[in-house]
């Protein structure tokens, strides 16, 4: 029971520092910051394991970037990241034999992969959005899609040179 001294407060909307003001609980916004976060941990795990630490260090550099370029948009990959990311096209790995070795480095980097997918998803809803219009830009929707891919290339092992 509230007492009639304490305020009301709407549960369903918490604030977003990115717009300055309370929106939805349930908002693509939180649902992207929340799997970018994500995919910081299992970045962090993949590093944990001890190997290939530095190409992991760097795939967390780089979404470290494109987190922070959403809110400054001054914040952008370096050259040589770019050019990585850039020939990063998609295509079908087989997955199966990886994990059926226990790989842990893979499963955490693919783990970082699906939250980096889904992160995208969010990113995507939120370019529909006008509220977010400034802030989510093409260069951020590409280079979170390139890295996607080049997070699970590194996890089966495919890497580009």
């Amino acid at each position: 029971m509230v007492s009639d001294h304490e305020e009301k407060v709407d549960l369903t909307r918490r604030y977003c520092d990115l717009l300055g003001e309370d929106i939805e609980n349930s908002d693509p916004y939180f649902h992207y910051d929340s799997h970018v976060k994500l995919a910081f941990s299992c970045l962090g795990l993949a590093i944990s394991t001890g190997i290939r630490i530095d190409a992991t260090r760097e795939l967390l550099e780089m979404t470290d970037k494109l987190y922070q370029n959403l809110t400054d948009s001054d914040v952008v990959l370096t050259d040589e990241h770019r050019k990585k990311l850039n020939h990063a096209d998609d295509v079908w790995l087989d997955m199966k034999a990886k994990m059926s070795a226990g790989d842990i480095r893979a499963s955490h980097l693919l783990a970082a992969h699906a939250h980096l997918s889904e992160s995208l998803a969010y990113l995507t809803l939120m370019k529909k959005d006008e509220r977010f219009l400034e802030f989510v830009t093409d260069y951020n929707l590409k280079y979170l899609s390139k890295l996607s891919v080049f997070v699970y290339r590194e996890a089966i092992g495919h890497v580009m040179l």
